[in-house]
């Protein structure tokens, strides 16, 4: 498969800045995913995400000069930055206010980052509603759907039948989106299999109905199971680094009831996570198996899983924590690989550096579970905490009944699968989060000033590799 290498816009060039923009985006859509090549497809979600950053930067500087010499075209300069679809930061919005003199042009901007402008109501139902709620990534809340329904502010969007459209995207029930969430060493599972991860997270959208309203939201697994969260704040910046949306072939906007339905059901019935991607059980669901659930209760067929743990000294080591099911492995690349399923656009959150890092991070992570050998008595103090907890909570004992009223869990809702890797889950993703934020400067300094970005490029840098090595450690690996 040939890399995907986008050129960073030429004043120069005949054809307009907005076809360039939209050339290099139709072309990122076209990008081959059914059964290719899972790290050049990587590589071009990266490659596309730094020249999106550059672009806007590029866009935002050339406006600037425009604006000064009175040559500025202001409609063509919001049709350029809304093509992006990248979300503008603190300093870049304040810029793009002082070219932009017309609350409604600004308004048009902002609408497309999901926020709104005051000053400008006629885009306050593309811009979505106008709050967040305390609601982190995969850690319980005190905003089940049963509650945040009863906000009508998270209804008022725009709707074209069962369509959304929100932050530049068309959405319909049933679209799956395979996100980086903003939770530092999140990849602790989806980076032991192959083919090469693309992503830790898939969850589904769905239009979930109550007083007579429609609330598009994100239904999704979390420590304690299945939830719905509002649309707009799964895809803001402080949820989401970056999404893609995915539509299966055989779901059309016509079955918005039955797959909202289907996925209402699904969060009413689910107890628990699962750490089995492949169980057909409904009760305990991972992220990848709630779409199998919500498809085949609407007719599909099953998903097929294409991933497996086949790297001997990784089956070796999960052996060790009690886990054998190694093949199929249902992980989140393989909706992109399926060709039943085609991406059809992206929220960028415009945190690039840190998806870099946490890449870094990752590979760092794969090649200890390779090479090293897992001892568990070197294991973290709250690993065993955690295992001892956990144990107690499984067998209802009354020591274990308080703690399951201080955490939250109970023997029901714990997730599915082998207590010592359920233990030491937590510890792990505070230890790579970690490493994440040490060798987040180390990428800043290596993106300073670089116009063309390559994956490959980077992992083949010998300080980057070292810096992968003498970061990620841990010591009972």
């Amino acid at each position: 498969m040939t890399a995907f290498q986008p050129v960073l816009p030429d004043s120069a060039c005949p054809i307009e800045l907005g076809a360039q923009i939209e050339a290099h985006n139709q072309a990122y859509l076209a990008f081959p995913r059914a059964d290719g090549d899972a790290r050049a497809i990587l590589g071009a979600k990266l490659a596309h995400a730094h020249w999106r950053a550059q672009t806007l930067e590029l866009l935002l500087a050339r406006a600037e000069k425009d604006a000064a010499a009175r040559r500025l075209d202001p409609v063509r300069l919001v049709g350029n930055i809304a093509s992006l679809n990248i979300h503008l930061d603190d300093r870049q919005r304040k810029r793009a206010g002082r070219i932009l003199e017309n609350p409604s042009l600004l308004g048009a901007v902002l609408a497309n980052q999901g926020m709104r402008l005051p000053g400008a109501p006629e885009h306050h139902a593309l811009a979505g509603p106008d709050m967040d709620l305390k609601i982190k990534v995969n850690r319980a809340s005190a905003w089940p759907f049963s509650k945040w329904q009863q906000i009508s502010a998270f209804s008022e969007y725009a709707f074209e039948g069962d369509i959304v459209r929100y932050r530049g995207l068309e959405l319909q029930p049933g679209d799956i989106l395979l996100a980086n969430v903003n939770l530092d060493g999140n990849s602790v599972y989806t980076s032991l299999s192959e083919p090469k991860g693309y992503c830790p997270h898939a969850a589904v959208f769905a239009m979930l109905r109550a007083g007579g309203k429609r609330f598009p939201a994100v239904v999704e697994t979390y420590e304690k199971g299945l939830r719905a969260v509002p649309l707009n704040v799964f895809l803001n910046a402080r949820y989401v680094a970056y999404a893609e949306v995915y539509r299966h072939r055989d779901i059309k906007p016509e079955h918005a009831e039955e797959v909202s339905a289907a996925a209402h059901d699904a969060i009413a019935q689910a107890r628990g996570y699962n750490f089995y991607t492949c169980d057909p059980d409904p009760l305990y669901v991972s992220c990848t198996s709630l779409a199998q659930v919500v498809y085949q209760r609407i007719g599909l067929p099953p998903i097929p899983a294409l991933s497996r743990i086949g790297h001997p000294g990784i089956r070796e080591n999960l052996a060790r924590l009690g886990y054998h099911e190694y093949e199929p492995f249902f992980a989140p690349v393989d909706f992109l690989l399926n060709p039943d399923f085609s991406c059809v656009g992206w929220v960028d959150n415009n945190q690039f550096p840190r998806l870099l890092s946490r890449e870094l991070v990752e590979v760092g992570f794969r090649r200890l579970f390779e090479r090293g050998q897992l001892e568990t008595r070197r294991m973290p103090l709250m690993h065993h905490v955690n295992h001892w907890g956990i144990r107690h909570m499984r067998r209802r004992s009354a020591l274990g009944r308080l703690i399951s009223m201080v955490m939250g869990f109970d023997h029901l809702s714990l997730p599915r699968g082998p207590d010592p890797m359920l233990a030491i889950i937590a510890p792990v993703e505070a230890d790579l989060g970690r490493h994440v934020r040490r060798l987040l400067p180390l990428v800043e300094r290596y993106l300073d000033g670089r116009h063309a970005f390559t994956l490959e490029d980077m992992l083949a840098d010998p300080a980057i590799d070292a810096a992968i090595d003498q970061t990620v450690r841990l010591r009972w690996l």
